[in-house]
């Protein structure tokens, strides 16, 4: 068979499509979020909840309507509505005790436009909508409470059952550190290296994912796929190139890795040392 029709025939074509299925899959790991999305799907499942309610009591003055305009309404709107806490969450949200702080700060600009909003998916579902601001402020308000209340209970909830650094049998007492002595972990294959803020470091035969989960309650954040930094030791930050490098206390220094240089550059560690 002439060369040139093994590089225009099937097992040529075969290999383009292989070529192409492995350039779709790497694309997707990239495109795929690192971290979970604050919020998700809890937020969702609460709104389709909240829609399912108002399409059967009828909420808002909407009983009038029949029931296909009643639940395409609903929908639309708590759908947006959902978007819109989602795209909130996910933009202020970087730690448990970030939940009643963005909450209370996005009731009132998210509500603000209600009125506008209930009118225009009324115009999508083909009903006509008259919203009077006054009354919708004042039903969104009373549900925005509901909103903090209960992200205030989440909130309190995850760091009640957040894994305390276990003190007898965790890495901190396998290191013969304390707490408030520590300023990094990092991975070393099947090691952990636990930095000290005097400098001094410790190895030890330890998982860095059991690690993780132990300082979860400590205040502190993960800015490397094999680094941790405690957030009393970060004294500043060096550019190597496009790369961050944190400096901590004792003169130790960790790398700063894409993935999470928006954690670490929302808690302000991003800022060159003087």
């Amino acid at each position: 068979m002439p060369a040139r029709s093994l590089r225009t025939g099937p097992i040529a074509r075969l290999a383009d499509k292989r070529g192409f299925a492995k350039r779709v899959l790497a694309f997707a790991k990239r495109a795929a979020p690192k971290k979970p999305v604050p919020g998700f799907p809890l937020l969702w499942v609460a709104c389709a909840a909240a829609a399912a309610l108002m399409i059967v009591t009828g909420g808002f003055n909407t009983g009038a309507l029949s029931l296909g305009p009643r639940i395409a309404f609903w929908l639309t709107l708590m759908g947006w509505n959902a978007l819109k806490w989602q795209a909130l969450f996910a933009w202020g949200v970087r730690k448990e005790s970030d939940w009643p702080r963005v909450a209370l700060l996005g009731s009132i600009p998210l509500n603000l436009p209600l009125p506008f909003e209930i009118w225009l998916c009324g115009q999508a579902v083909g009903v006509e909508m008259e919203a009077m601001p006054h009354d919708v402020w004042g039903r969104a308000a009373a549900i925005s409470a509901v909103i903090f209340a209960v992200c205030s209970m989440v909130a309190w909830l995850l760091l009640r059952r957040m894994r305390p650094v276990r003190a007898e049998t965790g890495l901190l007492a396998k290191a013969r550190i304390a707490a408030c002595d520590l300023a990094a972990i990092e991975a070393e294959d099947h090691y952990c290296r636990v930095h000290r803020r005097d400098g001094r470091s410790e190895l030890i035969h330890y998982r860095f994912g059991d690690a993780m989960e132990e300082v979860a309650g400590l205040d502190g954040a993960q800015v490397h796929r094999g680094a941790w930094v405690a957030a009393a030791a970060v004294e500043g930050a060096a550019r190597e190139g496009r790369k961050w490098r944190l400096l901590l206390a004792g003169g130790e220094s960790v790398p700063v890795s894409a993935t999470y240089a928006a954690e670490a550059r929302a808690r302000g560690w991003l800022r060159t040392k003087p």
